[in-house]
């Protein structure tokens, strides 16, 4: 299993004092499909935009665009429901904290006929790019990629040009955080997750409890891909909104990627500092499982 540089432990956050909040709070990226344009969460939450295409274009017409309506979608153009992932990972942070800053880069194309198009890992780097050259600029605390795909080789497919923007970023204390995949494979995790760099997340379902179990159960999502390349569970449900305002439950690594990363922010913005967060976060683990029959191997959840 990876080392996770950064982790968190949400309960806290209803104990710390006032005094602990920082002064100056973290900005989460999101790396995803773009930001529904009438969202509120566009309109109180969005303090960057940055596109960046290789199939399709920009709202300026051209494959990238930094500034103003750089990441948002016109609601009337889109067709596909793919395209709502973005705003839906959005609606995610403003109902964990509603105070967090987030910049948004859009790398996901739309066709003429308002679908999405496909997109490469390129993207993604160009995407890290940008945010190793604005890290300082936007006080960015994390970067959240609910995005990824899997792979036919045996081990993960590194691209070093994208692995160094992991390195430049973890330098700076800034967690990369992307999901392990909906897959149902339990021998590899989806791209870039798998990167070592990267934080890899999986999903359990709502927790519970057991006669003979000391603590809470957290089972493991079926769905959810899992391999030695995996870093952390976290809870894989949550009620979104889409671009036309709808809510819907989504359950996936995607949600527990925004959830984790999320709370990573929002524990930033409270001020505790990295090496002590590692020491209170060593004495409240708890114990996450797939199944009773593997009850004994111990990984490690935090849920909202």
């Amino acid at each position: 299993m990876k080392k996770l540089l950064l982790i968190i432990i949400t309960a806290l956050l209803s104990i710390m004092p006032e005094s602990a909040i920082a002064n100056t709070p973290k900005t989460l990226v999101i790396i995803d499909s773009g930001v529904g344009a009438d969202s509120v969460f566009a309109k109180s939450m969005l303090i960057e935009e940055a596109c960046f295409i290789e199939f399709g274009k920009c709202p300026n017409g051209q494959s990238s665009m930094v500034g103003s309506g750089a990441a948002r979608l016109d609601p009337r153009i889109v067709k596909d429901r793919s395209l709502h992932h973005g705003t839906q990972m959005s609606s995610v942070v403003f109902a964990i904290d509603p105070s967090i800053k987030i910049a948004m880069i859009r790398v996901v194309g739309i066709s003429d006929k308002g679908f999405a198009n496909t997109y490469r890992s390129t993207v993604i780097t160009k995407a890290l790019e940008w945010v190793n050259a604005n890290s300082e600029r936007l006080n960015i605390g994390a970067v959240s990629i609910s995005l990824g795909r899997s792979y036919s080789q045996n081990t993960c497919p590194i691209e070093g040009p994208l692995q160094v923007q992991v390195k430049n970023l973890l330098e700076k204390n800034i967690s990369v955080v992307a999901a392990a995949g909906n897959g149902s494979n339990h021998k590899k995790i989806d791209y870039p997750a798998c990167i070592p760099e990267v934080v890899a997340i999986g999903a359990t379902d709502t927790k519970y409890s057991q006669r003979g179990v000391t603590g809470w159960i957290y089972p493991v999502m079926a769905i959810s891909n899992s391999s030695s390349d995996l870093d952390y569970y976290t809870l894989g449900k949550h009620v979104t909104t889409n671009i036309f305002g709808e809510q819907s439950l989504q359950v996936g690594t995607s949600v527990a990627t925004i959830i984790f990363a999320t709370n990573l922010v929002k524990m930033q913005n409270s001020g505790i500092e990295s090496k002590e967060l590692l020491n209170v976060i060593n004495s409240n683990l708890e114990n996450a499982y797939r199944s009773m029959q593997d009850i004994s191997k111990k990984h490690y959840s935090f849920s909202r």
